[in-house]
């Protein structure tokens, strides 16, 4: 195969590759103006997303499944490599003793023990639960949520973040960690 004919074949994929990322990003301005219209049309049907949205435990990790399903990957440029860069940060949760504590489990730490993200995910929320004071909720690519409690943050709310990685400090000695999926408790020994 010559040089001419392989720029062509190049030439030919990115732009089927470009009309695919075209036809993805249409779809979805037309689903989110489809949705625009029935909220102007059906006023109640505003209060019901409102409510869905603000009241329930939304799952990040069934969106994406589906628009993987339906749509192909996330990035649009997955196969390029953009950033070589590795996490200084990269450890397993380490702990003295662990018990159980409202269906969930206390870990005794070290002072100002640095708590490492246990799998990957979405944060869903920031802010102070009864019975753990301040709680990160970590939405796990697995669809568990997992409830990081008395640490101090080093992330936002919605950031992305990496196994392994730094989600912050420990206010002093304990840590309150908590699964759930669906609703349903899940026993933390299949995950510390």
């Amino acid at each position: 195969m010559d040089y001419s004919t392989s720029k062509f074949l190049n030439n030919k994929k990115s732009k089927n590759y470009f009309k695919s990322f075209l036809n993805k990003i249409l779809f979805c301005v037309l689903l989110f103006l489809v949705l625009l219209i029935s909220i102007k049309i059906n006023p109640n049907l505003k209060d019901k997303i409102y409510k869905f949205v603000y009241e329930n435990n939304i799952s990040f990790s069934k969106f994406r499944e589906v628009y993987d399903k339906y749509l192909g990957g996330t990035v649009p440029f997955d196969k390029i490599a953009v950033d070589d860069t590795i996490s200084v940060f990269s450890e397993k949760i380490k702990y003295n003793e662990v018990v159980s504590y409202n269906n969930g489990a206390k870990l005794v730490v070290e002072d100002n023990y640095l708590v490492p993200v246990i799998e990957s995910g979405i944060v869903v929320y920031m802010g102070e639960k009864e019975g753990y004071g301040y709680t990160i909720i970590v939405q796990q690519n697995d669809g568990v949520d997992c409830w990081y409690s008395n640490i101090n943050s080093s992330v936002n709310l919605y950031d992305y973040i990496e196994k392994g990685s730094l989600l912050g400090d420990a206010k002093d000695s304990n840590i309150y960690l908590y699964f759930q999926k669906n609703g349903e408790f899940i026993d933390y020994k299949t995950y510390i």
